[in-house]
Order: structure tokens, then C-alpha cells, then sequence
């Protein structure tokens, strides 16, 4: 089965401004559910030297004609300079909970 869904990575600095994007993915309907993994540890390559943070990550859900406004509200609402935006195709899953984001996101 090929879905128009998708699965969204982001990681924000902390639990609050996760909340904060998550909230308003879902109210603009823009994400039928979002994850929030706090306490991650993250090592990355920044400005030359590499760093460390502890982030919380986002798992967003949402819909392929709904992905470039998820896109532009992370960059809106997001404290980094260089948000991360992964996108991770759906190949298949449960079709009662693909029904229930339809629902949701229309």
C-alpha cells in the first residue's frame, strides 16, 4: 500500500518550545498527532567544533499536501537558525488510523 502520509523529524531545545510547535501544528491542522521524546542526547557538528545538547524530539504526522506548511511553521516558531526538517516517506500501516488522519486533517 503507498500513502500519502508522512512521519516529520524535528528537535527543539526543550520540552516547552516542543509543546508550543506541537500545539500549533495540531491546531492548524497541519499534523493529525505529534510525539514529543524528551531528554534526548544529540552530538553534532556546529560552526567547526562539535557539540553537545540534550533536545527534545518531535514526531510529527501529517499529510503529503499538508508538508510545506508544516515546513514553513517549524522554521516560524523554531529557536534555530538551522532547524532540522527530516521527512520520512509512509509506506504502509494501519488503515483505520490513516482514516482517522484523513479525518483529522481535513
Amino acid at each position: 500500500m503507498n500513502t500519502q502520509f508522512k512521519l516529520i523529524f524535528t528537535t527543539c531545545k526543550d520540552e516547552p518550545e516542543a509543546r508550543a510547535l506541537a500545539k500549533a501544528l495540531v491546531e492548524k491542522k497541519l499534523a493529525a498527532c505529534v510525539n514529543i521524546i524528551p531528554n534526548i542526547s544529540s552530538i553534532y557538528m556546529w560552526e567547526g567544533e562539535i557539540a553537545e545538547a540534550t533536545e527534545t524530539k518531535l514526531l510529527i504526522k501529517t499529510k503529503l499536501d499538508k508538508m510545506n506548511d508544516v515546513f514553513l511553521t517549524i522554521k516560524e516558531l523554531h529557536s534555530y537558525e538551522v532547524p532540522e526538517i527530516q521527512v520520512v516517506e509512509v509506506s504502509t500501516g494501519n488503515l483505520a488510523y490513516f482514516n482517522w488522519m484523513d479525518e483529522v486533517l481535513n
